[in-house]
This record gives structure tokens, sequence and C-alpha cells, in this order.
């Protein structure tokens, strides 16, 4: 059987709180594993420590774990933690983390010394004997479709730059346009503006309900430019763009269970609060 080093635990600690930090937001410095400090008299090994900021101003944290699933924390625990605590400059708050909980002492001497106490598990078999284990959930998506029907250019711009180029009008037809949703539109000073993926959500009509093929003419009223496939004409200047958008209805089934939103409980012990922990939250 292999040993329990707590290391698992230790950072399964550090994982939660920097969650929990950043989900309050709080401006989080940092959240660390296995740190060594200097005290007054010596150095300590630290599991979990922790510096936050809040309102300008700078806390310190030190948390201790102990994964242990089949005793309670003694209040013997909690007195060598308080030492560490008291050899520490700049007075850090405690938090004392464990598995299976304390013994009464041990919750009177943290509450009387400032300690805060939390269990950190697993659900077990009675918490889940209240949950909902399956939700089924339908959504109703309407997705857009969408056609392209006419791109009228710019005729005074196309015959000045044929001009300029001193380029034949009629080379103009083998002008090739990159049509697809990532397709670029730029301004005249050569800034990407939007994609023609997002002038169509654009154009799409408001509301949650099918749509049939309907043609929308959208008329620029702002020098714009679409990117070409062609070694001279890198762009051509656009007057208007007719698409035909339509919208159909998709219902999508999910089915999600209980164990998708939580995966550990953490019991603020002297409040006697709890948060759930999506165990997929501490994956990202």
């Amino acid at each position: 059987m292999a040993k329990n080093t707590g290391i698992p635990y230790e950072i399964l600690t550090q994982k939660i709180f920097n969650l929990i930090l950043n989900n309050d937001r709080v401006k989080n410095i940092n959240v660390n594993h296995d740190v060594e400090l200097q005290g007054i008299t010596a150095k300590h090994q630290i599991d979990v420590y922790w510096e936050f900021e809040e309102g300008g101003i700078k806390y310190r944290t030190i948390v201790q774990t102990k994964d242990w699933t089949t005793q309670s924390v003694k209040q013997e625990q909690l007195f060598a933690f308080k030492c560490i605590l008291s050899d520490l400059p700049g007075q850090p708050r405690g938090i004392f983390v464990t598995h299976k909980g304390f013994q009464s002492g041990a919750r009177d001497f943290a509450e009387k010394n400032g300690i805060i106490l939390y269990e950190l598990r697993e659900p077990t078999a009675e918490d889940k004997a209240d949950w909902i284990l399956t939700f089924n959930i339908s959504i109703d998506v309407f997705t857009p479709h969408f056609n392209i029907i006419r791109i009228e250019q710019d005729e005074e711009w196309k015959i000045s730059e044929l001009k300029r180029m001193s380029v034949p009008g009629n080379e103009v037809l083998k002008m090739k346009i990159c049509l697809s949703d990532s397709t670029k539109l730029y301004d005249e000073n050569g800034a990407e503006v939007a994609t023609l993926q997002h002038l169509f959500n654009f154009l799409v009509p408001k509301g949650f309900e099918e749509l049939p093929p309907t043609n929308i003419t959208h008329v620029f009223d702002k020098p714009t430019f679409i990117e070409l496939q062609d070694a001279r004409f890198s762009r051509m200047k656009l007057e208007a763009i007719e698409v035909s958008i339509s919208k159909k209805l998709t219902k999508n089934e999910y089915q999600l269970k209980g164990e998708d939103f939580v995966g550990y409980i953490l019991k603020n012990v002297i409040e006697g609060t709890e948060r759930t922990i999506a165990e997929k939250l501490l994956k990202k």
C-alpha cells in the first residue's frame, strides 16, 4: 500500500484556495505549495502559503493541512501550528485544513486564537442523498445560415485604381475575392474592422423564431475594403453586399450529473458554512 505523503492533499488545497480567491475577485498575488519561511527562531515548512491584496492592504496566510481520513485533529496539532504562526513576522493569518474533522478541544483552541478551521473532503453517499443526481436540459438554438447573393464594388474607386496601376479595364474581371467566414474587411487605413462572419451575424434579424431565406442588403456608409486573392490587387472597395439569411431551429438535449457540479466540499468548521467545488474547475 502506498504511503500517504499528504502532498496531493496539499496541492488540492492550494488549487481550491486559489480558485476561491479568484472567484471572490481578490487581487491574488500568489498561492504557493510547499514554501519555507524564516521565522524569528527557526525556518518553517509551510504546506500552502498565499499573499493577497484587498483595499490596498497586503494579507499573508499560512495553511496547514492534514490528510487524515481516520482520525480527527487534536488540540496539540493546533497548538503546534499556533507556535509557527507566532514565530513568523507580520502576524500572518492561520488556516488549518483536514479531511476528517477536529476534536472539540481543537475547535475551542482555534476559535480563541483566531485560527480558521476547514474540512475539505469528497462528497459522501449521505451528501449525495439530497442531490438531484441527473439534470436533463433542452436548449433551443436558432442557427443562422448565410449565402452571398451579390457583392457590389465601388465603381469610381475601381476605375481610379485601374488607371493608377495602368491595368486594362477588363482585367478587373479576373480579381478573385476570398469568400469565407474569416474573410477580412478593412477601413481606408488598412486596419481590420471585421470579418464577413461578424458582418453577417450583425445583419441577422433579432428574435427567437425561424426565418426563411431572406435577402438583406447592407450598404457601407464608411470606406470599407475586402481582401482579394490577387498579387496585384490586395483589396477592393465595397459599395454594398447582399446576402441571403435564414435561421433554423435546432433542439439540443444535454444530460448533466450531480458529480459534474460537486467534486469537493469545503466546510468552515467554526461558522458552519460550506462551499461546493466542481472538480472540473480545478483542471482548468
